[in-house]
Parts: C-alpha cells; sequence; structure tokens
C-alpha cells in the first residue's frame, strides 16, 4: 500500500473516505488537502487536483455517500467540501525536507524555522496569477465532479497567508 507520487489517493486515503462516509457526519469539510499544482505540494504524497487525479476525486467522493448511505439509510443532508491549497514556503513536492517552491512574501520567523536564507525567491505577479487560475481550474473540477464547495486553505504561513 504505497503513496502513490502522482497526486492520485492511495489505499489509506481511500479508506479514510470511506470512513468518513461511515461516520454519519452530514458536513465532510476538506477531508483532504488537495494541491492545485504540483509545485504546491506539501509533499510527494499529498493529493492532486489535476487532469490525470480527476476520475480518481471523483471515486473520493463516490466511495463516501456509498459508505454514508450504507450507514444511514439516505445521503440526504450530506455536504462534502473539497479543501484546495498551494503550500508555499512549505512546498516539498519532490523530497520531504527540500523546499522547491518561491513564495509570496517574506516571513522571518517562518524562513528562518525553515532554514530558508534571505535571498529564497519571491513569487512573480506573474507566476501568482498562474496559481489564481490554477485554484480556478481545481475549484471547477471540484464543482463538475459533484463536491458542493470548496475551502480555500490559506492559514499557518501557506501561499496566501
Amino acid at each position: 500500500m504505497g503513496w502513490p507520487p502522482d497526486g492520485n489517493p492511495s489505499e489509506h486515503t481511500i479508506r479514510r473516505w470511506q470512513r468518513f462516509g461511515k461516520s454519519g457526519a452530514k458536513l465532510i469539510w476538506g477531508g483532504e488537502a488537495v494541491a492545485v499544482s504540483h509545485a504546491g505540494r506539501a509533499n510527494p504524497n499529498q493529493l492532486l487536483a489535476a487532469p490525470h487525479t480527476e476520475q480518481s476525486l471523483a471515486k473520493l467522493r463516490i466511495t463516501l455517500i456509498e459508505e454514508h448511505r450504507l450507514t444511514t439509510g439516505s445521503e440526504d443532508g450530506l455536504m462534502i467540501g473539497l479543501q484546495l491549497t498551494d503550500s508555499g514556503r512549505y512546498s516539498r513536492p519532490n523530497a520531504h525536507g527540500r523546499p522547491s517552491r518561491a513564495f509570496s512574501n517574506r516571513h522571518p520567523l517562518l524562513d528562518r524555522r525553515l532554514g530558508l536564507a534571505a535571498d529564497y525567491p519571491v513569487l512573480t505577479d506573474a507566476d501568482i496569477e498562474l496559481i489564481v487560475e490554477d485554484f480556478h481550474r481545481a475549484a471547477l473540477m471540484a464543482r463538475n465532479l459533484g463536491f458542493d464547495f470548496v475551502d480555500i486553505k490559506h492559514c499557518h504561513g501557506y501561499l496566501g497567508a
């Protein structure tokens, strides 16, 4: 049961979503932080909203709904959200512990804690526009897959914080 490095859910992730459904909860708010681009992934195992992962994200949602229906007898009132993120200074998409992403702003405390040099690259306005497009594309994908809402993760020093 390895973790796929391509952004698709692992067997562990699928099992966790089954358990969300079995819980009987009516609001599932961002069961996973799903990166909107490869470069914005917090680690090589993080889920990714991309054309090659679309069907597996759809399967996660369907798996949750099926388990919820088996547990509660219906899917009435069930709302499932997908949390979208770009990890900014925390991005480590290719190797754990090795930063590989510019970030939107300098933060002396966080940069020092992460060992980022004072001249570590900062995103350009054009880079930020492309990231906004990534969020838009991922949100449209979530809507088209039947998710009820998206949650944009911009806290704790992630890209938009």
